[in-house]
């Protein structure tokens, strides 16, 4: 017997799959259902003329279905944010689900100075992340991996505890949006109280249902279990719905239907530490340069100029290649170490580091 219990548990444990998709197709589409119901029609409006013509269930599951796609492995860690047993969330920083919704609600502070383009995609991050924050095992521990390698069975089959609660609950019960809305009656007072905006508290409030979570047993997501749970995926996805509802409402209920002429992104200011939330937009980088190097024997020849830190934990670095090199008044690698330098260009990404690869001495200046 022992060894048949053995055997099951192997059984189950390949046959889930290695990571799934926070709330799944079904369970974001229900989010950001909720979260129109609650926003006023200008806003509404606002929200459509930035999706240019991308529906709002496509726009709610867009960083779940890039995942396949290489140049964006990037955001790969910005769905979830891990967290030791017994201790609660805080306001990490950097490449984390608390992170990333953070500097992207921070930047649309100066939406102004934004381009309709950084706002769209600012706005794909909001309708994505903010379910994914309500999803407990986002913010769950990192031994099993937000449950991804803690394996049950559902329904006789082999999963995982992540992808129960992601996706297959909610496709077994198959909730729509009125049963949802109907589950817990919601009163004016009662909603501005679970709109207020604070990305911590409610990550605190999804870690706090994480032994619900686990009480599965014998690894057995079994009817049992699922009567336990299913009352509060409901009341996760409506909290999740009326809380991106308030994020949208504050950022998209003032901005005109359609934007005048873009500003400048560029004018935008960022740290070498902040530059990793921000791959693919043209900003602008402040911050000390601790050292460079100019690879000569290399291919292309690159100036590596170190920003934030020295090699190897610089945060951000700056490249100039070769064939540039020639329309500086300076050797980079010898002038601009020990001086605080502003360097504006689109980041990317290389090696998992941003990067700004420069072509002209006049997109480095110094501070």
């Amino acid at each position: 017997m022992k060894y048949k219990l053995i055997t099951i548990a192997i059984f189950i444990l390949l046959a889930a799959p290695a990571t799934s998709l926070a709330w799944g197709a079904t369970g974001h589409k229900i989010i950001a259902d909720i979260a129109f119901f609650y926003l006023d029609a200008q806003t509404r409006k606002n929200v459509l003329e930035y999706l240019n013509g991308m529906s709002l269930e496509e726009a709610a599951n867009w960083m779940d279905q890039v995942r396949g796609d290489p140049a964006y492995d990037y955001m790969r860690p910005w769905h979830y944010a891990d967290f030791d047993r017994g201790r609660p969330a805080t306001a990490v920083t950097g490449d984390n689900i608390i992170g990333i919704l953070s500097a992207t609600m921070r930047k649309l502070e100066i939406q102004g100075q934004l381009s309709r383009e950084q706002i769209r995609t600012d706005l794909l991050y909001l309708l994505h992340l903010v379910g994914d924050l309500h999803q407990p095992l986002h913010v769950g521990y990192a031994d099993d991996r937000g449950g991804n390698e803690y394996p049950v069975s559902f329904r006789g089959k082999g999963s995982n505890l992540h992808k129960v609660w992601d996706s297959e609950i909610i496709d077994d019960r198959q909730p729509g949006i009125q049963e949802i809305l109907s589950a817990r009656p919601i009163n004016a007072q009662q909603a501005a109280s679970i709109q207020q905006i604070d990305i911590v508290a409610w990550a605190n409030e999804s870690r706090g249902y994480l032994d619900l979570v686990y009480s599965v047993k014998s690894h057995s997501a079994d009817e049992a279990y699922i009567e336990a749970v299913y009352p509060v995926i409901k009341k996760q996805l409506l909290y999740s719905g009326l809380r991106l509802a308030a994020i949208l409402q504050k950022y998209f209920s003032r901005m005109p239907s359609v934007p005048g002429p873009a500003a400048v992104s560029s004018s935008v200011t960022i740290t070498p530490l902040e530059a990793s939330g921000h791959v693919g937009e043209t900003l602008t980088v402040c911050g000390k340069v601790f050292g460079g190097k100019y690879l000569e024997n290399s291919n292309g020849a690159p100036t590596l100029i170190n920003m934030g830190a020295d090699y190897p934990d610089n945060p951000f670095t700056v490249v100039i290649y070769g064939s540039d090199r020639g329309g500086f008044t300076y050797q980079p690698e010898n002038y601009l170490p020990g001086k605080t330098i502003c360097v504006t260009g689109q980041i990317k990404r290389f090696k998992g580091k941003p990067e700004i690869v420069v072509t002209s001495q006049d997109q480095i200046r110094l501070k």
